[in-house]
């Protein structure tokens, strides 16, 4: 095991010069962990130890927003309960017990609006966090769990009908070249740019996912196949033109891409399945572009 860590470190090492990086432990440790994950020789090891990163816990999340709701729904009891006792304490005529419960329903007041603030302030970040949980890290696109979430809401509504709905698998081609060649920073630049590429090219309605290593996925929601296509080709034009620039680098890209679209009683993995089909058509084929009906 030992001489296992020795050998990726020093391809860690390697890799950050190549990229002319230092060693920080930031770099570091994406560099080791890319490398760690990519050996599958780790049979003794699980890799996913070394390359998994800490989440939140969605049950906990869940959990504390529910409350946050009962919390909520708490103090606006207490606060209107409050309001009636000053209105009904209003009748009683021993003026110093009326001024101090009025004095106490007020402070009590202002504690419960000062908590309800704080509350507001959890609620954001917790919304926060969530949403970075449907992230991925690096290319900011959506994740593999978002695709899932999203897909399932949509799909919902398809149960008895087709749906205007259009889904596209693009992958980068040779993308371990560029890796090999380049270094793995440099292969994580090029899948920034990638991404960034896409997101200008698509509607805000439509949607971007990373679905695997270089492998990404495109929902046009609320889409046709035709309307869905153009925008594909308009990508793969775009990216065929473009030369991406990393220090003393001029790397070209091409990209695959397979489309197609909801049928009623689609699922999550029939509906992928048959766009993966439909790459994995454009790759064997050597066209940029293939639709599966």
């Amino acid at each position: 095991m030992e001489e296992l860590i020795n050998d990726i470190s020093q391809k860690t090492l390697e890799e950050l010069k190549k990229a002319k990086k230092p060693p920080y432990p930031l770099y570091y440790k994406e560099i080791f962990n890319c490398i760690a994950s990519d050996m599958h020789i780790l049979n003794q090891l699980n890799p996913k130890l070394l390359c998994e990163k800490p989440t939140f816990d969605e049950k906990l999340v869940s959990l504390t927003k529910n409350t946050i709701e009962d919390v909520h729904k708490r103090t606006y009891e207490i606060k209107n309960s409050s309001k009636e006792i000053i209105e009904e304490i209003e009748e009683v005529d021993p003026e110093n017990l009326k001024s101090n419960i009025i004095r106490f329903s007020a402070f009590l007041i202002q504690n419960i609006e000062e908590m309800e603030n704080k509350i507001k302030e959890l609620e954001s970040e917790l919304d926060k966090a969530y949403k970075e949980l449907l992230i991925d890290p690096l290319t900011k696109a959506h994740n593999r769990k978002a695709l899932e979430k999203d897909l399932l809401e949509i799909l919902e509504k398809g149960k008895e009908r087709d749906l205007d709905l259009c889904i596209a698998i693009v992958d980068l081609d040779n993308f371990k070249f560029i890796n090999d060649n380049y270094g793995h920073i440099v292969g994580d630049y090029v899948l920034i740019k990638f991404v960034q590429i896409i997101s200008s090219l698509i509607r805000s309605s439509d949607k971007i996912y990373r679905y695997g290593g270089d492998e990404f996925i495109i929902v046009f929601n609320r889409s046709n196949l035709n309307n869905a296509k153009k925008s594909i080709e308009r990508i793969l034009n775009k990216i065929g033109k473009t030369k991406l620039k990393y220090k003393d680098y001029m790397i070209q890209i091409t990209v695959s891409a397979g489309i197609t679209c909801h049928k009623k009683n689609d699922d999550v993995e029939s509906i992928i399945h048959r766009a993966d089909e439909a790459l994995y058509e454009a790759k064997i084929t050597k066209n940029t572009l293939k639709v599966k009906s």
